[in-house]
């Protein structure tokens, strides 16, 4: 059955404020309308895109840059009927909810406030700390494993843990990619506590987690069937973040190349272990209560000899004789998300043993934006293959209009 693609980046925002009646801030609806066109790269023939009643996406959406994309696309502006079909949204939420609802949208097609409050609860960090301890107590004595994760629900837990390490990460329950993040190096005070007590207040909890040297970024990603079963494998996402952990792009390349760049620090049965352990845990947590895409986000850390705690079985020096672990779960995602975007991106429009770069981009201006695109246009010019696939150059995935500051670009 055909579906309508939605792209609302704002979703876990949504998801943190609860309010049905939520409205997103200012950047979060100039992004969501910079990119609606993105859902376009992985829908299907006969499926529709939501897209802004813009000119710059409705000539884009006429024009299908370079004929990559598939021609039975339907577009959906927001002034037009919503075609009675599911809904295929970046993420739920009780305000997209009441939206889709207000446009005519069939409450078949809709999860229910039950269902919705299962998805709020289940999309929060704590759940994220309760797969990371189990899959630390299953696997650690036997796999080099890194990984501690506490939700706190008092300022006193939270000092504790915040001076019980030199650097730590914490997190509210929820947020986006970036946000709801602060930083302390082993001392709690203002203006870390009144970010906590804020965060205790309006959602409850506040995880803390030790500052690991991170040496490298990735993803697991798979999809639920939304029927309890284990979760299926899609693929690996090898991804970039700035200094703050937020989102910045993704490589593209096959997943055996990423799983062989791992397997430089972390040996391929601790991947291949983790990623079973992982569908079996989160798919018995989550599997009955969601339908779709869920990102477990990873890294490979550095690690110093003496952090081993004496159980040297589980750790071992690679070539060169650094040490490393694998944190198997920093975050879960359960939603669409910019991994699963690149890796069925790659699998479709790039040619066979190219590699490149997905990037999400933000600028101050239009103006700037428009001046980076000439550039990447001279530098990087498109070349396609026989099969019309992208074999090398620089191409946007979304529109440039008088008002853009967000674009998805690729590389090859």
């Amino acid at each position: 059955m055909a579906k309508t693609y939605v792209f609302n980046p704002d979703s876990d925002l949504a998801l943190a404020n609860g309010d049905a009646n939520y409205l997103p801030p200012r950047s979060a609806r100039r992004m969501a309308t910079d990119l609606a066109f993105l859902p376009a790269w992985y829908a299907a023939d006969g499926d529709a895109v939501l897209i802004p009643a813009s000119d710059a996406l409705y000539y884009w959406s006429k024009t299908s840059p370079n004929n990559l994309l598939h021609s039975e696309i339907k577009w959906i502006t927001d002034r037009e009927t919503l075609p009675n079909q599911p809904l295929s949204p970046w993420g739920w939420n009780a305000a997209l909810v009441k939206q889709m609802r207000g446009r005519g949208l069939s409450d078949e097609h809709l999860p229910d406030a039950d269902e919705m409050d299962a998805l709020r609860r289940l999309s929060g960090r704590q759940v994220a700390v309760e797969v990371l301890a189990e899959v630390m107590r299953r696997l650690s004595s036997e796999h080099p494993l890194t990984g501690e994760s506490a939700l706190c629900v008092t300022e006193g837990e939270i000092a504790r843990r915040v001076e019980a390490h030199p650097a730590t990460m914490l997190k509210a329950p929820w947020s986006s990619s970036g946000k709801g993040l602060r930083r302390a190096q082993g001392c709690y005070q203002p203006p870390l506590s009144g970010w906590c007590v804020r965060t205790l207040d309006q959602q409850g909890a506040v995880v803390v987690e030790p500052l690991y040297n991170k040496v490298k970024d990735f993803a697991m990603e798979f999809y639920s069937a939304g029927d309890g079963s284990p979760l299926s494998f899609v693929g690996y996402s090898s991804f970039v973040t700035d200094a703050n952990g937020a989102y910045e792009g993704n490589r593209l390349m096959t997943d055996e190349s990423i799983e062989e760049e791992l397997a430089t620090r972390v040996p391929r049965a601790t991947l291949h272990t983790v990623r079973t352990t992982l569908q079996n845990i989160i798919g018995e947590r989550v599997g009955a209560h969601y339908c779709g895409y869920v990102g477990v986000d990873m890294m490979i850390c550095r690690m110093d000899a003496r952090e081993d705690g004496g159980e040297a079985c589980a750790l071992h020096p690679c070539d060169g004789g650094e040490v490393y672990a694998l944190h198997p779960c920093v975050e879960i995602n359960l939603r669409m998300n910019m991994g699963v975007v690149a890796h069925i991106f790659y699998e479709r429009y790039v040619e066979a043993g190219c590699q490149g770069r997905f990037v999400v981009d933000y600028y101050p201006t239009t103006e700037a934006l428009k001046e980076a695109h000439a550039r990447r246009t001279e530098e990087f010019p498109l070349t396609l293959s026989t099969n019309g696939r992208i074999r090398q150059g620089y191409m946007p995935l979304t529109p440039i209009g008088r008002e853009t500051q967000y674009l998805v670009w690729v590389v090859v």
